[in-house]
């Protein structure tokens, strides 16, 4: 149980790093200008289609990498790996209430995340049931 928790905790920790590099690589391809407003509706709705597209993407990575880390230190149980899904869910939810966001970027942070988790599970062959336990040493 514990490779559980502390898988779930590295994986929050590499989702959110994909998610800050793909963030980087937006700002990168999509230059903000000055007179940017992250919290005008506005200047945010002015923003590229592919820079919000990038968001999105971010959040699916986030999911993605995070999951498969879970899931690989946590013995491949499947359930770690979801804990990771929704905790990318949450902050995409925490960043629209920080700042404004299109209504189909909302919409599709739901389905990005769940198919960043199920993904991982897939790719991993994590499983389901109980939890795997921790193989004990036996001395002569």
């Amino acid at each position: 149980m514990m490779r559980s928790i502390l898988g779930v905790l590295a994986g929050v920790i590499v989702g959110i790093a994909a998610i800050f590099i793909i963030g980087r690589l937006t700002v990168g391809f999509f230059p903000v200008p000055a007179t940017f407003d992250p919290t005008s509706a506005a200047d945010v709705a002015a923003r590229p289609f592919g820079a919000k597209a990038l968001v999105v993407f971010a959040w699916f990575l986030g999911a993605l990498v995070g999951g498969i880390t879970t899931s690989l230190i946590g013995k491949r149980w499947a359930p770690a790996a979801w804990v990771v899904a929704a905790t990318m869910l949450l902050f995409a939810i925490s960043n629209f209430s920080a700042f404004p966001h299109p209504l189909w970027m909302m919409i599709a942070s739901a389905p990005a995340a769940a198919l960043g988790g199920f993904l991982a599970i897939t790719i991993t062959g994590a499983r389901y049931g109980r939890p795997p336990t921790a193989e004990r040493k036996t001395f002569p």
